[in-house]
C-alpha cells in the first residue's frame, strides 16, 4: 500500500512538472495528470463558516501578502517531503521534525471511506494547501474555522500541505472529527530553532 502511494505521489509530481514546465516538481496533480485544485487556508476557512465576517475581513486585509506567500510556497524548492497516512485512528508517521524556515511538503492520504482531518490550532506559519482528491468539506458541525491549519479529507483521497514554520516549538496535530482524537489520532510537529 505504501509503495503504491509513493508511486502515485511521484507520478503526480512528474506529470505536473511536465505540464507546468516546473523544474523543481511544483504542485502535484492527480495520477491522471490533472493539476491539483488549489485551496488557500483562507478559502478553506470561509468554506467551513461562510457567515463569519471576521474571516472575511482578515482575508481582505491580508489578501495581497497571503497571495505572495502562497505563490512562494507553491513554487519554492522543498527542503523536505513527508508522506503521511490518516487511517485506523492514527497518523503515520505521528512525529514530524523540521527546522524553522524550511519549506516542507506533507503529502497526506486518507485511504479510508471514513472522514479524517489534519488540524493544528495555533502555529505561526505560511501555508498552502492543494487537494488532489477528497472534497475537503466537513460533515460534522464543529469545523475549525479558527484553527491555523485545518486540512480535511472526508472521503478516500489525498492532498498536499506546504508549510514554512516561523517559530520553533512543539505543535500538536490531531483529527478533530468527534471521537477520533480521543481514540489516539494525534501527533507532534517538532520545529527546531
Amino acid at each position: 500500500m505504501k509503495a503504491r502511494w509513493m508511486v502515485i505521489v511521484l507520478a503526480g509530481v512528474l506529470l505536473t512538472a511536465v505540464a507546468c514546465g516546473d523544474d523543481d516538481g511544483g504542485d502535484i496533480g492527480d495520477s491522471a495528470g490533472t493539476p491539483a485544485a488549489t485551496v488557500t487556508q483562507d478559502e478553506d476557512a470561509e468554506a467551513h463558516d461562510e457567515g463569519d465576517e471576521h474571516d472575511a475581513e482578515a482575508h481582505d486585509e491580508g489578501e495581497e501578502s497571503d497571495a505572495e506567500a502562497f505563490a512562494y510556497l507553491e513554487a519554492a524548492p522543498k527542503d523536505r517531503l513527508f508522506l503521511m497516512e490518516m487511517s485506523d485512528f492514527a497518523f503515520t508517521p505521528d512525529v514530524v521534525e523540521v527546522n524553522v524556515g524550511e519549506v516542507v511538503e506533507i503529502a497526506i492520504q486518507n485511504p479510508e471511506a471514513l472522514e479524517h482531518d489534519f488540524t493544528i490550532d495555533k502555529i505561526d506559519a505560511d501555508l498552502h494547501i492543494s487537494y488532489l482528491a477528497g472534497t475537503g468539506e466537513h460533515a460534522h458541525a464543529e469545523a475549525h474555522p479558527t484553527a491555523d491549519l485545518h486540512f480535511v479529507l472526508n472521503e478516500v483521497g489525498s492532498g498536499i500541505v506546504h508549510i514554512k514554520v516561523n517559530e520553533p516549538g512543539e505543535y500538536v496535530f490531531y483529527c478533530s472529527v468527534p471521537g477520533h482524537r480521543e481514540a489516539g489520532m494525534e501527533g507532534m510537529l517538532i520545529v527546531n530553532g
